[in-house]
């Protein structure tokens, strides 16, 4: 999913509620934009480049050494006193890279490699429950969602010098399900205004595998597994409004 620098994934949440005031709590909808940091598993996709790595002699850096950000927005209705409902949508796109200097039996080489995730997104349907929905200073919520998500990426490799120039591709994208549980707080500015900061953690399933061609004389077979694996933990800060 997952980022605004590599992948991201991801991967996923924010939502939104606060009791700040008495003109705010007659607010009936609540937006909300936020910035969240994953940490997808990527077991399969870092087992690759650690077998690159293992091959060529090489040292890049797999997704758990890269940050995974990705920017949302939520729209929800409150359909209760502690009970609000809506969409969410999670945005992100980036990459991975690097050029090492290896040695070859024609002699060193440089060895190029990248594997970018041109965009990732998901719609969910969420839902934001509040046990204490009259509190002033800060509201804390539990939350879970459901949804699909979309990403498309391209990894290459490549290998030259002078007597050199073998290359390796793999696309890859599709349409798979997301879900997404977890808990924060909104922390309103003052009790006067209908805006507020909001924190929380949440726990993201989602997880997509498909075999895909890979071309160029460096591919070790002619289909490969292209495996994304958002799954895993994220916290996520942001601001929201209710109207």
């Amino acid at each position: 999913m997952r980022n605004l620098n590599p992948m991201v994934p991801a991967c996923l949440l924010l939502f939104g509620a606060a009791a700040p005031g008495a003109a705010a709590a007659e607010a009936a909808r609540a937006f909300n934009f936020y910035v969240q940091q994953a940490w997808p598993q990527q077991t399969t996709a870092n087992r690759q480049i650690q077998y690159i790595n293992q091959t060529f002699g090489s040292d890049f850096d797999d997704w758990s050494d890269v940050p995974n950000l990705s920017i949302g927005a939520q729209l929800l209705w409150e359909v209760a006193p502690a009970w609000l409902v809506g969409l969410q949508v999670d945005y992100s796109s980036g990459a991975i890279s690097g050029k090492q200097q290896v040695e070859t039996p024609a002699g060193p080489a440089k060895l190029s490699f990248e594997q970018r995730y041109d965009v990732y997104a998901d719609v969910y349907v969420v839902a934001d429950w509040k046990p204490w929905p009259d509190w002033q200073r800060i509201v804390p919520f539990l939350y879970g969602g459901v949804g699909m998500a979309y990403e498309s990426d391209t990894t290459t490799l490549s290998l030259r010098n002078d007597y050199l120039d073998s290359r390796l591709r793999v696309d890859n994208d599709g349409w798979f399900p997301t879900y997404s549980a977890g808990i924060g707080v909104d922390v309103p500015f003052s009790a006067a205004t209908p805006w507020y900061f909001e924190f929380g953690v949440a726990w993201v399933w989602a997880h997509m595998t498909n075999e895909v061609p890979a071309t160029g004389d460096l591919a070790p077979t002619p289909t490969v597994t292209a495996d994304t694996e958002l799954t895993g933990p994220n916290y996520w800060l942001g601001i929201g409004r209710k109207f």
